[in-house]
């Protein structure tokens, strides 16, 4: 066990006595604090079995689980509202595990931009439809998207924002153009349009009209 905490504790390189670290009276660390609203980096190690779980509980979000193998470090983006959390290690019975968890500020803007970016697209075309193909995307210059959807009958819904309009084209991956090159206006109001895809696979490509970062939200909703 001694051999345990040492690498945790190198793996982390954190000192044993940190909160959050594991020692030998509770070789499974446990962290539990109040936190101003912000993004965070969850980092966590462990030795002496092939793997643990981390779990975090916070604000009103349901229990976050997270499993990791114990030969590598596990590192964890979290948005927090504000309040309290807790993050725990929970490793199988009967072995002599030792696991820790340590948080800190994140200092990753990639990490946060992608958040921002999950926010975003989660909030626009509401409501989720069954069967729907969904894809998100960012970028000041021509990008592409693909999503899995199957063959048959769809309606494109698209929407975008940051450069005034956006060229939306929609290929099949057998390379057939479904949706010609069309120029939509990026000021908040969703763009639709029937389309018959037939093969599986489709591909959305965007280009913005000005070299400005844009964002777009798109899915294939499926039609009779």
């Amino acid at each position: 066990m001694e051999e345990n905490l040492g690498k945790v504790a190198r793996l982390l390189d954190a000192s044993g006595d940190e909160p959050g670290m594991p020692t030998d009276r509770k070789p499974l660390g446990e962290l539990s604090v109040v936190l101003a609203p912000g993004d965070y980096t969850v980092r966590s190690a462990c030795a002496g079995v092939h793997g643990v779980e981390v779990s975090i509980v916070h604000s009103e979000k349901p229990t976050m689980t997270v499993p990791y193998r114990c030969d590598a470090v596990l590192e964890r983006f979290i948005r927090h509202a504000g309040g309290p959390i807790t993050i725990r290690a929970v490793a199988p019975l009967d072995k002599l595990a030792a696991a820790g968890v340590t948080l800190q500020p994140n200092t990753d803007p990639r990490a946060s931009e992608l958040q921002d970016m999950s926010e975003w697209s989660a909030q626009q075309l509401q409501p989720r439809l069954p069967g729907e193909f969904a894809g998100s995307a960012a970028s000041r210059s021509t990008t592409g998207h693909g999503v899995s959807a199957d063959a048959g009958s769809y309606e494109v819904q698209f929407l975008c924002e940051g450069a005034p309009e956006a060229e939306l084209t929609v290929s099949s991956w057998a390379g057939a153009q479904i949706l010609a090159p069309v120029l939509v206006p990026c000021n908040g109001e969703v763009f639709t349009s029937r389309v018959e895809l037939q093969t599986n696979g489709a591909d959305f490509t965007m280009a913005p009209s000005a070299e400005v970062k844009t964002r777009y939200a798109f899915k294939l909703v499926p039609t009779p």
